[in-house]
């Protein structure tokens, strides 16, 4: 029997959640909150797989499977001009900056206290 999946703790939902190439598509690739988050951890904030699985709460080896998905998928949506949909995922949504996001410059929390974007 597998062991039941964990709960993935992300900074927030991110504002967009549909891309669609020019002129439509006809078929979708729908990415979790959870991978959009490990993908964003990684790839824009530059955070190593370990601090990723810190910030998340999640192992190191889970991190480095749903980063090995994420791409897959963004890959299959670019080459093949489908859709990509940001829903999804057993996901709990930070209340509040966190004291490990203190100093993070692209914590959602941050951005709402400046009324940046």
């Amino acid at each position: 029997m597998a062991r039941p999946q964990k709960c993935r703790c992300i900074c927030s939902i991110p504002k967009t959640t549909c891309f669609e190439p020019a002129g439509g598509a006809a078929e979708t690739v729908t990415v979790g909150y959870d991978e959009y988050e490990v993908f964003r951890l990684l790839d824009y904030e530059r955070f190593s797989q370990l601090q990723c699985a810190e910030r998340m709460r999640i192992s190191r080896a889970t991190v480095a499977r749903m980063y090995e998905n994420v791409r897959r998928k963004l890959a299959e949506a670019l080459v093949q001009g489908k859709r990509i949909v940001i829903a999804g995922g057993d996901v709990v949504v930070c209340a509040k900056i966190k004291p490990e996001c203190a100093g993070a410059p692209h914590c959602c929390h941050r951005r709402k206290e400046t009324g940046g974007p």
